[in-house]
């Protein structure tokens, strides 16, 4: 036999009803709820990340806009060429002062006078000893005349130092000038003070075009202030810089300018100050649209619940009305004694009283209240009462009602029990076949009530419908319905029986009858 429990029992404060995660439960969706909430999770974080990185680009522009001044003094200085006169011993003031003027010359060579080549040794030059780097130097100047162009920066083939050292040959109508930016160098730190000045309002360095990609370089000492020259590191990550592509220092090299640490503190902290107010304007309106979708979705589910239920009720008033219609006939027509007749009339008393507590229970549900009054005994004696109503159907069907009502007693709203007990006997009547079996007994905290019959019993699919507005059950491969009815009766008992706290388990299998199980607190 396959199970379906549509309510799980449960102990409700006598006050509050079900608590408000039941309540959001049963009126909202709570996956829909959930799938908007990640996915607006995910555009609020993607957001300010997104106007982070936007402003950290414009930033870099500006200052790029701002500091190409800059860019320019240092480009133009590393390819300038004081006027130098004729060098005897390499020693002479004009050649000092030049030195001190070009910190990144490392040779020079005399296109007229003998083509002698001059090395730098410090603060002047002296004759090459070194027939390496003699052949060195006189290839890169040989190829910088045939090229005739004023600079000219040596191959990958033809420079050892490719890629680590920057260099440059510049071509006068006189000399033939080498000079070689080596990052980290002092040299350059002296070439960027010259450069800058008279005010260094930034901070430059070299760094290669592909290692601005890369995310294993690392911070050099030489890198940071007091000096002026920057590591590709800083010149990469730092969000107050930029870098830009130049044709000056050779094949791959980008020359990069950085701010000083307080400008980029003061950057830092702005674009923090944006990001969170960004981040605040965001959550407002993700937490604005998600309340807008649950309270839309809350309410579109709150109107079909109460169409739903509505229909319940009011299907539910068809066999009460029914009754009293037939009473009244009778009355009527003048068939009855008249204590007969009297006793009818207390008959349809009651069955006014009963119409109307099936009306306050309907309009309570749909209201959406928490239990429906104060508990009352459910004794065996009140079942007998509860059940004797029906007893003319069953005998008209001829039926047997089978009551095995224990001595022990439950505790719950009088009026919605019984209304949720003839629900149950009157869809066994309906519906079912055989003898209906009405029983009670307690198991531990709670009483137990459960109706049964001998009718054919329903697929698994059939049961799981069972409850749900609107669902009638169909014979596969017969057209039309069983029965008569939309199951709203067994709908409404389901929504009762979660309002009050109820347990409430249908059981049924092919050929196995149909069973009711309803789970109330014990006496």
């Amino acid at each position: 036999m396959h199970h379906h429990r549509t309510s799980r029992y449960r102990a409700l404060h006598p006050s509050l009803g079900p608590s408000r995660w039941q309540r959001l439960q049963q009126r909202s969706g709570i996956a829909l709820l959930v799938l908007a909430g990640l996915v607006l999770g995910a555009l609020l974080i993607a957001v300010p990340r997104y106007y982070r990185l936007d402003q950290v680009d414009k930033g870099r522009q500006a200052y790029m806009e701002a500091h190409w001044v800059d860019f320019e003094a240092v480009e133009r200085h590393w390819k300038s060429l004081p006027v130098l006169q004729s060098i005897r011993t390499g020693d002479e003031p004009d050649v000092r002062q030049f030195l001190a003027d070009q910190p990144l010359v490392v040779a020079l060579l005399d296109r007229f006078e003998e083509r002698n080549l001059w090395i730098r040794d410090g603060q002047r030059l002296a004759r090459p000893k070194d027939p390496a780097l003699v052949q060195q130097y006189l290839g890169w100047m040989a190829h910088a005349e045939t090229a005739q162009r004023f600079e000219w920066n040596p191959p990958r083939e033809q420079d050892p130092d490719f890629g680590k050292v920057a260099t440059v040959i510049l071509l006068s109508d006189r000399w033939l000038v080498i000079k070689r930016w080596r990052p980290g160098s002092p040299e350059v730190e002296r070439e960027l003070g010259i450069a800058l000045a008279p005010h260094q309002t930034l901070r430059m360095g070299l760094a290669r075009e592909s290692d601005l990609e890369r995310g294993d370089l690392k911070l050099q000492p030489w890198g940071a202030e007091p000096n002026l020259q920057v590591d590709p590191q800083r010149i990469a990550t730092l969000p107050l810089g930029t870098a830009t592509k130049t044709n000056a220092f050779g094949d791959g090299w980008n020359l990069g300018g950085v701010g000083f640490d307080a400008e980029q503190k003061a950057f830092r902290k702005k674009l923090k100050q944006q990001y969170w107010m960004i981040s605040g304007i965001s959550a407002l309106v993700g937490v604005a649209i998600l309340l807008g979708l649950w309270l839309r979705h809350r309410t579109r589910r709150k109107a079909v619940l109460d169409a739903d239920r509505l229909a319940s009720m009011t299907h539910s008033l068809k066999t009460p009305l029914a009754i009293l219609k037939f009473r009244c006939d009778s009355l009527r027509l003048g068939r009855l004694s008249p204590d007969r007749a009297d006793e009818e009339l207390l008959k349809i008393g009651e069955e006014v009283d009963h119409l109307t507590t099936i009306i306050e229970t309907g309009l309570r549900v749909i209201r959406g209240g928490g239990a429906s009054g104060p508990p009352g005994q459910a004794t065996p004696a009140w079942f007998e009462e509860v059940v004797d109503d029906l007893r003319p159907g069953f005998e008209m069907e001829g039926r047997l009602l089978d009551l095995r009502l224990a001595e022990a007693t439950g505790r719950a709203p009088l009026p919605s029990l019984r209304s949720a007990v003839l629900t149950l006997v009157e869809n066994a009547l309906g519906h079912g076949k055989g003898r209906v079996t009405l029983e009670t007994w307690r198991a531990r905290r709670r009483f137990c009530i459960r109706v049964t019959d001998e009718g054919e019993g329903l697929e698994p699919h059939q049961l799981k419908a069972l409850g749900k507005p609107f669902q009638r059950l169909r014979t596969q491969g017969r057209e039309g319905f069983l029965r008569e009815g939309q199951g709203l009766g067994l709908s409404l008992l389901v929504q009762v029986a979660e309002q009050e706290g109820w347990g409430l388990t249908f059981s049924s299998g092919p050929g196995e009858g149909f069973s009711a199980l309803l789970e109330i607190r014990a006496s």
